[in-house]
């Protein structure tokens, strides 16, 4: 157990980042990842999961075996001018079901910069990439044939898990068919494979595109891939096409 002591107080640098203030709660909740060598030059994987006030530590051999499990509480707090993470009541094991007290609390000042935190303590400094990914990239949607018979309004809608983005510019109307329109949304913290649920709708009217009953509407969904495309035809009528990637 001293061992799994000394190793925890060595990882805890890590995961300290993942310590929260008000604005950052959004942006860093979810699984995060590093990589590293240990000094036999072994490589390992450290892991971690943040959920409101709790967290979840993992370091995985190059195998992908586990070789340290962590959990416990978090709470963010304030030392003068930094973000300090305030790690306690922490249980650890070589597996999450079989875990032990640890009778030692952390306390860790942290930077967040886009989809990397760096932590510093007295003892070993470190980063770390979200395995949730970057960000997802909604560029264009190409509009074929539509609907509308002369000039129409668009608004288009994106969500990934809780997260949703809006596209609608007032007072910018578009004209029969073959038109690409630049959405350009960007929704956070998304990986390859997950699901893009979406909303599509047009009006002739500029204030009713994003009302509850536009003239048309069309729903559906993608798979997140790095770079891809999808056409959808919602009517005999209707047919576009969404371009998107990852950054």
């Amino acid at each position: 157990m001293k061992r799994l002591l000394r190793n925890l107080t060595l990882v805890t640098t890590l995961f300290s980042a993942a310590t929260l203030l008000a604005d950052d709660a959004e942006l860093l909740a979810g699984k995060w990842s590093v990589k590293k060598v240990n000094e036999q030059g072994e490589a390992f994987t450290q892991t971690i999961e943040v959920k409101k006030d709790k967290f979840v530590f993992e370091i995985l051999g190059a195998d992908g075996q586990p070789a340290l499990h962590a959990e416990g509480d978090l709470k963010l707090e304030k030392l003068g001018p930094f973000k300090s993470a305030h790690f306690s009541h922490i249980r650890a094991g070589i597996a999450g079901s079989d875990l032990q007290d640890v009778d030692e609390e952390r306390v860790s000042v942290y930077m967040l910069d886009g989809d990397t935190w760096l932590v510093a303590s007295n003892k070993a400094k470190a980063s770390a990439q979200s395995a949730s990914g970057g960000a997802l990239v909604i560029d264009n949607v190409e509009m074929a044939n539509t609907p509308q018979g002369s000039t129409w309004f668009v608004c288009f809608e994106a969500k990934v898990g809780d997260v949703t983005r809006r596209f609608y510019v007032e007072n910018k109307p578009y004209e029969k068919n073959q038109v690409t329109i630049p959405v350009a949304l960007e929704l956070p913290k998304v990986a390859a494979g997950q699901k893009c649920a979406f909303k599509l709708q047009l009006d002739d009217v500029d204030g009713d595109a994003c009302s509850d009953e536009p003239d048309n509407k069309s729903t559906g969904e993608f798979t997140v891939s790095a770079k891809g495309s999808q056409s959808f035809k919602p009517e005999d009528n209707w047919r576009y096409t969404i371009h998107w990637h990852l950054k």
